[in-house]
């Protein structure tokens, strides 16, 4: 017959506690993230101001994308980090080449910028610091690029 063992009956209690932390801090993301939105959507706006007697046309766009912006941070208010992370997913499976595409430009992306840290540090220990085109030339193909 089993034994009652204190250690898994604390390590049972504890998994929930994990889970609502975890969920906490998720959703806490969520609302700095719905923040950072909004505060894009009114930087657009006011550079859309700005830009309506220069440039109609790009203001234009600027104010769209104000808009989208805003009704992005809008969008997010409202949900809670398991239902962002359930329409992701579930996104994610109707356009899984679309969902390939960006992991792979992502991953791209990513590993040139950890080249550029690792160029740049080799760099700069041998040249004393002075080389500021490696990351020019790591996007473009250039001398640096390794």
């Amino acid at each position: 017959m089993a034994e009652f063992n204190p250690t898994n009956a604390r390590a049972a209690d504890l998994g929930p506690a994990l889970r609502d932390e975890a969920t906490k801090l998720a959703d806490k993301s969520v609302s700095t993230g719905v923040e950072a939105a909004q505060a894009v959507g009114k930087a657009a706006e006011s550079a859309a101001q700005a830009l309506d007697q220069a440039l109609p046309m790009l203001a234009g766009y600027v104010r769209n994308a104000s808009q989208y912006t805003s009704q992005f941070a809008d969008s997010l208010r409202d949900k809670k980090a398991e239902e962002l992370l359930s329409t992701a997913v579930t996104w994610s499976r109707q356009q899984p080449l679309l969902t390939l595409a960006g992991a792979a430009v992502l991953g791209f992306a990513l590993s040139r910028i950890a080249k550029v840290g690792i160029v740049g540090a080799a760099d700069s220990a041998s040249n004393g610091g002075t080389d500021n085109d490696v990351t020019a030339d790591v996007w473009t193909g250039g001398p640096n690029a390794g």
